[in-house]
């Protein structure tokens, strides 16, 4: 009876340890920032470049159709809506378009396709756990025009890639979710056979999660 006992109570006690790494492992995995929806934009100033040959498979490569641009200027604004999977992965579907100009050239250019963010300082430093670098692929089309009509308009149709950082300051705790925004910077591209467009651009972000996790 007595070793009977004491068994029971070694059962008990490692049945009670495995408990809690259990519960404290489960702790670990729920988000404490970011969970939900994730809805959200970043607009900024960008510089641009483009250049390349109409979209014409007989003019390509025909140095009397060629197109280059001067540095441009103008806005560029992405748009997304993705899952918080973690506190350090989000995921979803963007669109980005931008429109640039100078004084004698004008460029646009439009990019749709998949969104992913991560943060990869969050648990390794605590001041940096709500910076995070994305990336946007997809595919997108491009434009380029000499004011006047001096020069042949260039374009393509084909891909669309950017890269980024920021940052995100908690604004508004609000509907069970938060409300962050925060500095932005990101380059992005349009490339097909025909033509090229890239840019660099420096602006800020707002997100809104739908849901906060843990966090007070």
């Amino acid at each position: 009876m007595g070793l009977s006992a004491t068994g029971t109570a070694h059962a008990q006690g490692g049945s009670k340890v495995a408990g809690a790494e259990e519960e404290e492992w489960l702790r670990d995995l729920r988000p404490e920032r970011r969970n939900g929806v994730v809805l959200g934009f970043s607009t900024g100033i960008g510089f641009a470049g483009a250049s390349g040959y109409p979209n014409d498979a007989k003019r390509i490569d025909n140095p009397a159709f060629y197109s280059s641009s001067p540095l441009l200027l103008g806005p560029s604004t992405s748009i997304f809506l993705m899952g918080a999977l973690s506190d350090i992965v989000s995921f979803g579907f963007m669109v980005t378009t931008a429109s640039f100009e100078s004084s004698q050239w004008r460029s646009s250019a439009l990019g749709i396709g998949f969104r992913v963010e991560a943060f990869p300082l969050y648990h390794l430093v605590p001041l940096l756990r709500d910076t995070a670098i994305y990336a946007q692929l997809g595919g997108g089309g491009m434009s380029l025009e000499a004011k006047g009509g001096v020069f042949p308009k260039a374009d393509t149709a084909e891909a669309f890639v950017g890269a980024g950082v920021h940052h995100e300051l908690t604004l508004w705790k609000v509907l069970g979710g938060r409300l962050t925004a925060g500095p932005m910077i990101e380059l992005d591209a349009v490339a097909g056979q025909s033509a090229q467009a890239h840019w660099l651009t420096g602006g800020a972000r707002v997100v809104f999660y739908t849901s906060r996790g843990s966090m007070k």
